[in-house]
């Protein structure tokens, strides 16, 4: 039976011809639908009649669930009152390492926490990989509570890393020359030498060490799990979110949000003025345009990730009342399907980019840091 409640009203819904079981049809327009019956109006005639809901046909009784369905109310939206930040983000207490293979004879060695799985090429010892696990499964745990609700989730059952002992077997494998780590979007793999991990040999073993480039890992385990926004996002934004949680201060399984100082982070240098790409560049520049940096302004790279930092940066804590309307606004834009101009739109508002330029530099003056538009 249909639980509808109030009745709905439809005018104007379009005419159908309606069956009821013994096979006899009209043609009429629905007017009004409760939970017993149904309304409507005969086209030949005008008339109006009643017609209780259990008599029609399944096909009719079918059409009026769709409709239905089509109708419904939706909850109105909660207002929204300033994003809310986590102080601090922990390791759940019951986290762990499972390990899955261990195939001396193929060198193949799986390695899961809760949410990551890691495929190395040596075996390693299961403390170890409970150690360097900590900052995946808290990176993880830290883009779950980031209030912009993008909610991530691993592609399969869990993220995929590859470990390599040898450098030169990471770069065989696609990770770029000098780097600690890279995400392969197109696999939905990280790929990273151990000793990014801090992790070396020591005799006839791995042993770990503190001298990771966690910072790089981060920003790639970033990328990682928001998989599911990459081709969703601009390259400064995705890049922007990767650099900010380089800011993050980390230690032992725990972010401290609370203690991210802007003057702190290791690219600003304070006393003295920051470089920016401007805005208009930076937000309209396309994946190709990102990635031929690589090759035909490597000088230049640096420039741009900082820019995006401090893009991201400016419109999540600065723009406004420091609120992050503009860009909680923006994302649920492109959840919904807006376009790239359609959505940018929203963070400008009714400012052009030189407007925008104004902003910015005033907002960060006033966090003591000086920026120049290049």
């Amino acid at each position: 039976m249909l639980c509808l409640g109030m009745a709905t009203v439809f005018a104007g819904a379009d005419s159908r011809v309606w069956t009821d079981r013994n096979g006899r049809q009209v043609e009429a327009g629905l007017l009004s639908q409760t939970e017993e019956a149904i309304t409507i109006r005969r086209d030949s005639d005008g008339l109006t009649f009643t017609l209780p809901i259990a008599s029609l046909s399944d096909a009719d009784q079918a059409y009026l669930l769709e409709l239905q369905a089509a109708v419904k109310p939706t909850e109105p939206e909660k207002p929204f009152e300033g994003l809310e930040w986590p102080r601090r983000v922990k390791l759940p207490d019951d986290y762990d390492v499972t390990i899955v293979k261990e195939d001396n004879a193929t060198n193949e060695y799986i390695y899961r926490t809760p949410n990551f799985e890691f495929h190395s090429d040596v075996k390693l010892a299961r403390k170890t990989v409970r150690e360097f696990g900590k900052i995946f499964e808290t990176t993880y745990v830290a883009m779950q509570a980031f209030p912009l609700e993008w909610k991530p989730q691993p592609r399969d059952s869990h993220f995929v890393t590859r470990l390599f002992a040898e450098k030169e077997d990471y770069y065989e494998a696609g990770g770029m020359i000098n780097s600690g780590g890279v995400y392969i979007p197109s696999r939905g793999e990280i790929l990273t030498p151990l000793s990014s991990l801090g992790v070396e040999k020591a005799s006839s073993s791995y042993t770990l060490s503190k001298d990771g480039d966690h910072l790089t890992l981060i920003h790639e385990i970033t990328h990682q799990v928001h998989h599911d926004w990459l081709n969703k996002l601009p390259p400064w934004i995705v890049e922007g979110m990767a650099v900010y949680m380089e800011s993050v201060p980390y230690d032992d399984g725990q972010f401290r949000f609370d203690r991210r100082e802007l003057e702190d982070f290791h690219r600003l240098q304070r006393g003295g003025d920051v470089l920016m790409v401007a805005p208009d560049e930076l937000m309209t520049m396309t994946y190709s345009q990102w990635s031929a940096n690589f090759k035909d302004s490597p000088d230049r790279l640096g420039d741009y990730y900082l820019s995006a930092f401090l893009l991201w940066n400016y419109f999540l804590h600065l723009d406004g009342e420091g609120e992050g309307r503009r860009v909680y606004q923006y994302c649920r834009a492109v959840e919904k399907g807006s376009s790239d101009e359609e959505a940018r739109a929203i963070l400008l508002g009714d400012r052009s980019y030189e407007e925008l330029d104004k902003d910015i530099i005033a907002a960060y003056k006033r966090e003591g840091v000086s920026i120049v538009m290049f």
